[in-house]
């Protein structure tokens, strides 16, 4: 299961960061609900390579 950042192309980096950030804490508190898991694109599951 993974969070959908919704449009995120319109967000600057910071506030695409914020989303994550703010998407991590909700999933450790069981708070993710199933429409913020839907209408993904694709997924980006290590960016590791990028430095993130």
């Amino acid at each position: 299961m993974v969070p959908v950042i919704k449009d995120a192309g319109m967000m600057t980096l910071a506030a695409t960061e914020q989303a994550i950030t703010d998407f991590g804490a909700r999933a450790r508190d069981g708070k993710i609900t199933p429409d913020e898991m839907a209408g993904g694109t694709f997924t980006i599951s290590n960016g590791g390579v990028y430095g993130s």
